[in-house]
Order: structure tokens, then sequence, then C-alpha cells
């Protein structure tokens, strides 16, 4: 079950930072029924961090409908974070219909995983049905996606192989605010309009070593990668406009490198002193960031603008 400190204890599948545009219903903590339009946070195969605006009962249930699949199911609500991440009233949530597969990702069970040590998690989707998987690859499998832009692997939806690929998260800036009602919002086309501005990253939990200017570092793993942008979450006190200097562990042995990168944004996480940061590259056109891109996500191309991955 989610506690009060969601996204650090031992969890039965990988959760990823996914913003998806939801509609909650339900009964606030004054008894009053409410209507909104508002956004994920996190998920996983049990539940997920959610931001209402709206003062929510523990123990209460909630109807929350994804507004692009129209996937509707009930949820609890297990806990209140002690921190925000996106500055709103936020709430964890578990799901009461997990059969309904609210979220469209498959999360394998941990035990489903492969018995290999240094794996990572990938959001993956098929090239075919469309459908997501956050899966756990080996790094074989990780370079040779990283290298042809396609891993081909058994779709349960399809029933047989097809090849799949990074699948594209969109970070909104400027789109639904939480606490705006449905009513209000009822113009809007689910996953928003073709005006609103996003940004295109991947969500993939990469080994990483990063390290401050005065010696200290520490190993930990990206939340997001993007050409030019990375996201991850350590014990480590950093204050944007810091430099840090970053390493992908895909890196070949003897090419490691560490990449100079600026942070752009923190947000406290909710247990054990953990801060996420947001960092872009400074010498996007270097050999270190190209070797960055290539390792990680199959970049080729110049990097583009910076992506502040907000949540």
């Amino acid at each position: 079950m989610l506690n009060h400190r969601f996204g650090t204890t031992a969890r039965r599948s990988e959760r990823v930072l996914l913003r998806i545009t939801i509609r909650v219903e339900g009964t606030d903590s004054l008894g009053n029924a409410f209507d909104e339009i508002t956004y994920t946070l996190v998920v996983n195969r049990d539940g997920g961090l959610i931001a209402v605006s709206h003062s929510l009962q523990l123990g209460a249930a909630v109807r929350i409908t994804n507004l692009k699949s129209r996937v509707s199911c009930s949820f609890e609500v297990v806990m209140r974070p002690l921190t925000s991440l996106s500055g709103s009233p936020e709430w964890g949530v578990k799901c009461l219909e997990p059969e309904l597969d609210i979220w469209g990702v498959h999360f394998p069970a941990r035990t489903e995983e492969p018995a290999e040590a240094n794996l990572t998690h990938v959001l993956l989707e098929c090239r075919e049905c469309f459908y997501r998987e956050m899966a756990a690859l080996t790094v074989e499998q990780h370079r040779r996606l990283a290298a042809e832009s396609h891993l081909p692997r058994h779709c349960s939806k399809c029933g047989v192989m097809r090849d799949w690929k990074f699948a594209d998260v969109e970070v909104e800036h400027g789109g639904v605010s939480p606490g705006l009602a449905a009513s209000a919002a009822s113009g809007l086309t689910p996953w928003g309009e073709a005006d609103r501005r996003r940004d295109k990253v991947a969500a993939a939990k990469l080994p990483l070593e990063i390290r401050l200017p005065d010696g200290s570092e520490e190993t930990s793993t990206t939340e997001y990668i993007s050409e030019s942008s990375l996201c991850f979450a350590c014990n480590l006190d950093i204050q944007i406009g810091d430099t840090v200097y970053v390493s992908v562990g895909l890196d070949p042995p003897g090419e490691q490198r560490n990449i100079p990168a600026r942070i752009m944004w923190r947000r406290p996480t909710n247990g054990k002193g953990r801060t996420f940061y947001g960092a872009k590259l400074e010498n996007g056109n270097d050999a270190g960031a190209a070797c960055y891109r290539l390792s990680a996500f199959g970049f080729r191309k110049n990097p583009a603008e910076a992506i502040h991955l907000k949540f």
C-alpha cells in the first residue's frame, strides 16, 4: 500500500513519473460532491500520485477516468504526501479495479523481471498497437534499442512478436490546471488542444553517476531523459544554477565521461531526504554530450532546446 513515503518504499512494480490528464469524481472531506479535471504525477501498477485541489478523506473512494482512453475505475485515497511535487495538494491513491488497466501501461511484477543484475527500466511502446510497458531490459537490450531505435519483443496485446520503441512522454506546459471544474474544461479535447505546448521525453531509469565540483558523488538512476536534459533523484544538496557532472552507466567501459550539466529546477520527494532535479547538458554539441545521447537514448541529431520537465 502507498503511504506517506510514496515512491521510496518497496513496490511490487516500477513506478514512473507520468503526467496523464484525468477526471476525478468523489466526495470531499466536508461531504461535498466534486468533479475535477486534473492529472497524475506518478503511476504504477497499484495506483498513483494525483494532484487534486479538494481536501480528501483518507480511506474514501474516488472515481478516476483516463481522459485519453476513457477507461474509468474506482480508487481508494490512501495517503497525503508530506511534501508536494507540483505545488498543489497531492494524494496517493490505490486502484481497486487493477484489471481495467486505467493507465494504459503494463507494469510487470518484480518477480516477472529477468534474474539479472544491472537491469534498466524503460517505458516502451508497441509500434503496431501502441500498447505501453515499463519494461525491464538488460544492458545489451538497451544498447540494441538505442542503436536501432526499435527492439523485437512479445506484445501481450497483439499476441505475437512486435517491434517496440521508446514511448514519448508528453510533459505539459500551461495545460489543464489542477482544480479546474469538469464543466469548465468540457470543451477540451482529451490530451489537449493543438496549440498546447508539449515537450517529448522518454521515461527511462538508467544508472547514473552524479559528481559535484567539491568531489561529493552519488549513484542514482535517471527518471526522464531527452537529447539535452535529464531528470534524476538523489540525496545530494544541489541548488538551482549549480553545475554537476553526470555519467550514464551504460557507456562502454573506458568511455564513461563526466558530462557537465546545469541544475534547472528541484523538487523534494516524499521520503529519506531525496530531491528530484532537472538538469540541462551545458555543452550540448561536444563529444561527451554526443556519447550521452547515443548510449542513453540513441539520439544522433544536434541537441534541441532544453526541456524543463515540470510536475
